[in-house]
């Protein structure tokens, strides 16, 4: 990550076995254009499986690694601002008999927006605050409104 204000987005998808689903697609388009257009410096899309483990001492990957240290990071971010990350919430118990001892993991969510300022997080999309949910595509269709896009006119 950049150490100054740059404003940067991670998009974090579960991919299917083929590549981007439909949505994801879109989604990326739509990212892209908010960098060309000045509201975000830059956008990265990384990829996580159905689930991490977060129950061993150390991460088997630096790919895993890297997962537990951003949702420890999105967490933090949501204790801060008072809102609750209910597509983070979901855990599961892997691994038994071959596949190695019983251990709990997070399940990742299929999509996730974080959005930094430098190196700090400044917002996690999806999020609830107040009972009221706020989606990845609430905030793209935010961002783009606030640049005066016409969301029914990007090609894709």
């Amino acid at each position: 990550m950049q150490t100054n204000d740059q404003r940067t987005a991670e998009l974090w998808i579960r991919p299917i076995r083929d590549g981007l689903r439909e949505e994801h697609q879109s989604l990326v388009v739509r990212l892209e254009r908010l960098v060309r257009e000045g509201y975000l410096d830059d956008v990265c899309m990384r990829t996580w499986n159905h689930n991490v483990d977060v129950e061993t001492d150390t991460a088997p990957t630096q790919r895993d690694a890297l997962i537990r240290e951003r949702l420890a990071a999105f967490r933090q971010w949501a204790r801060r601002e008072g809102v609750e990350l209910p597509t983070l919430d979901e855990r599961a118990t892997v691994g038994s008999g071959r596949m190695g001892p019983a251990h709990d993991t997070v399940v990742l969510p299929q999509t996730l927006v974080a959005v930094f300022r430098g190196d700090d997080v400044e917002a996690v999309y999806p999020h609830e605050r107040r009972g009221k949910m706020k989606t990845v595509a609430d905030w793209v269709e935010d961002a783009e409104s606030a640049l005066g896009i016409d969301a029914d006119q990007i090609d894709i």
